[in-house]
C-alpha cells in the first residue's frame, strides 16, 4: 500500500478512523470510540471510513449533526440495544423456508424452475432498523451528511462494497473537493450515500443477501479490500486511527493448537467458514498496518523532494485483547431456539471459539461486553491515542 493519495493532505491535522468488519463484532469499535469521545470530548474525525459493519457506524458519524462526543454515544445505546430479530428473521419457519430453497437449488441441476435464492437468512430487519437509525430521504439518500460537507465538520465518508461482477472494490465517497482514483483491484466514486450503499457495504457473503446498486451487484466491502486503510489515505489523511475487531493471537497460541492436531476430530463446517471469514475480513488491517510501517521507515531516510509524493502517515492500530470467539460462545445459549438449533448443526459447540458465530451473536449482553472490551483496551494504549489525537 502506498502512503500517497489521490489528493493532497489538507493540513496537518487531517485525522482519519478507519472501522472495519466483522458483523456483531463491531461492538467493539463503540467502546474504543467512547473512550476517545470521553478522553477528548472536542476530537473529531473529518476523514471517516467503513467497511462491512463499520459501514453503519461510519456512516452514522458522518451523518450525526452534533458533535462526536454525542454521536458516539448514540451509536452506543444502538449497539447495546440490537437484537438478532432487528438483524435478520430467526424465526424457525423464515429459517426452515431458506435452507429448503437452497437445498432446492443445490439439486435442481441448473433448472429454470430452481428457485432464487439471495442469501442464507432474510435480513429484511437490518433495513427496517436502519431506516430508524438514519435519516432516509428520496432516493434513499441518509440525510445530514452533506450538511455536514457544507459546514465544514466533515471532509469525507468512505464506504466499500464488492462488485460481485467485476470482483473490484468499490469506495463510494461523499465529501468536498474529491477526485476519484483507480487501482487494478479497486476504484473509488463520488456518490449520494443512500441507504443500499450501507446494505451492500454489509451484505456478509452467502449470509445475507446482495444489493443492487446502479452498476450491479454489490456485497460485503471486505472481500477484496487487501489495504483497509487506502481510502483513508487517498482521501488525505495524515493521522489515522483503525480499530479491528480481531485480536492478535497469544504467542505460542498456534504451536500449542498444532501440538495435539494429529487426533483432532475433522473441522466442522462452523470452524472452517470461520477461518475463511477471518482471512476474507480481518487480517488485512495487519498485513496493511505492516506495509504503511515498512513506507514510513523508508520515508525518514528520504528528504522530502525525493519522496515522489509519498508522505508519512502516522497509524495506531487498536485491537481486541481477548478472544472475542470465545466470548460468543458463552451466549450460544441464549439464541434464538431455532437459530441456535442451526448454529450447532454447524458445529457451534464442537469448537471452542466459533469465529461465524462471533459475527452473528447479536444479543445485549454480548455487545455491552464488547463495548467495555473496547474501552478497556482504549485506555491501555492511551498513550499512543493522546500522541496521535493531539496531532
Amino acid at each position: 500500500m502506498q502512503a500517497n493519495a489521490a489528493v493532497e493532505p489538507r493540513a496537518a491535522d487531517d485525522l482519519a478512523v478507519v472501522l472495519t468488519g466483522g458483523g456483531a463484532r463491531g461492538a467493539y469499535q463503540i467502546g474504543v470510540l467512547r473512550w476517545i469521545a470521553r478522553r477528548h470530548p472536542g476530537v473529531h474525525f473529518p476523514i471517516v471510513t467503513g467497511v462491512s459493519a463499520g459501514a453503519i457506524s461510519a456512516t452514522f458519524l458522518a451523518a450525526w449533526q452534533g458533535t462526536h462526543a454525542e454521536a458516539i454515544e448514540e451509536l452506543r445505546r444502538l449497539w447495546s440495544g440490537l437484537t438478532i430479530e432487528r438483524i435478520f428473521r430467526a424465526e424457525g419457519w423464515s429459517l426452515a423456508g431458506q435452507v429448503a430453497r437452497w437445498g432446492a437449488r443445490l439439486l435442481s441441476g441448473g433448472s429454470p424452475l430452481a428457485p432464487d435464492v439471495r442469501g442464507l437468512v432474510d435480513a429484511a430487519p437490518l433495513a427496517g432498523t436502519l431506516r430508524e437509525v438514519f435519516d432516509v430521504g428520496n432516493g434513499g439518500a441518509i440525510g445530514g451528511i452533506d450538511e455536514n460537507v457544507a459546514a465544514g465538520s466533515l471532509w469525507a465518508l468512505a464506504l466499500v462494497t464488492s462488485h460481485y461482477g467485476t470482483g473490484q472494490s468499490v469506495v463510494w465517497t461523499a465529501g468536498r473537493d474529491l477526485s476519484e482514483w483507480r487501482r487494478p483491484d479497486r476504484h473509488s466514486r463520488r456518490a449520494t450515500i443512500t441507504l443500499d450503499h450501507v446494505l451492500a457495504s454489509s451484505a456478509l457473503p452467502l449470509v445475507f443477501p446482495a444489493v443492487n446498486l446502479d452498476d450491479g451487484w454489490h456485497g460485503d466491502g471486505g472481500i477484496r479490500l487487501t489495504a483497509p486503510c487506502s481510502p483513508a489515505l487517498h482521501l488525505g489523511a495524515n493521522r489515522v486511527l483503525a480499530v479491528s475487531t480481531r485480536n492478535a493471537p497469544a504467542a505460542g497460541e498456534a504451536a500449542a493448537a498444532a501440538s495435539g492436531a494429529s487426533g483432532a476430530p475433522y473441522p466442522p463446517p462452523l470452524q472452517i467458514s470461520g477461518q475463511l471469514l477471518n482471512a476474507v475480513f480481518l487480517d488485512d488491517l495487519d498485513r496493511d498496518a505492516l506495509e504503511l510501517e515498512r513506507v514510513n521507515r523508508l520515508l525518514r531516510d528520504v528528504p522530502p523532494p525525493r519522496r515522489r509524493g509519498l508522505r508519512p502517515v502516522k497509524l495506531v492500530v487498536v485491537r481486541p485483547s481477548v478472544d472475542i470467539s470465545r466470548l460468543a460462545a458463552e451466549h450460544e445459549p441464549q439464541l434464538p431456539p431455532a437459530f441456535r438449533y442451526l448454529i450447532r448443526g454447524l458445529g457451534s459447540r464442537d469448537v471452542p471459539a466459533p469465529d461465524l458465530l462471533s459475527l452473528l451473536a447479536f444479543r445485549p449482553e454480548y455487545l455491552r461486553q464488547l463495548i467495555a472490551i473496547g474501552e478497556a483496551d482504549a485506555e491501555a494504549q492511551a498513550d499512543a491515542l493522546d500522541d496521535l489525537l493531539a496531532g
